[in-house]
């Protein structure tokens, strides 16, 4: 899976640079999300989905993984630029209410900086 990361103070900005958010890159973004999260000096987490066309179950999975981590270290993970069809499958999936939503990635920044854990 390609994506790019952009550090910064108090908070991480990770694009995924693919189309897919499914079950052929669900366990490397697992594996990314573990390593991001235990490091120390990432700080919250600010997740672009702008490019993502397709979603399935494993796609939503790796992003419950990522909520959880960063629950469980007190630090937030917001979506960002996430596309009607995502926010469909999280509708319908009941999962809407279980992630930060932004709208683009000053929101996400905003909201990843002021949520009280």
């Amino acid at each position: 899976m390609k994506f790019e990361i952009q550090t910064e103070d108090e908070y991480s900005i990770m694009t995924l640079k693919s189309e897919r958010l499914d079950s052929k890159v669900a366990p490397e973004l697992k594996s990314q999300f573990i390593v991001l999260a235990n490091t120390s000096d990432s700080g919250h987490l600010i997740l672009d989905l702008h490019q993502i066309v397709i979603a399935d179950s494993s796609g939503l999975g790796a992003l419950l993984l990522a909520q959880r981590l960063y629950r469980d270290l007190d630090r937030n993970l917001v979506l960002c630029n996430v596309p009607e069809r995502v926010l469909k499958l999280l509708t319908i999936s009941q999962l809407d209410s279980a992630f930060t939503i932004a709208s683009d990635i000053n929101e996400g920044i905003s909201l990843a900086s002021n949520t009280d854990r």
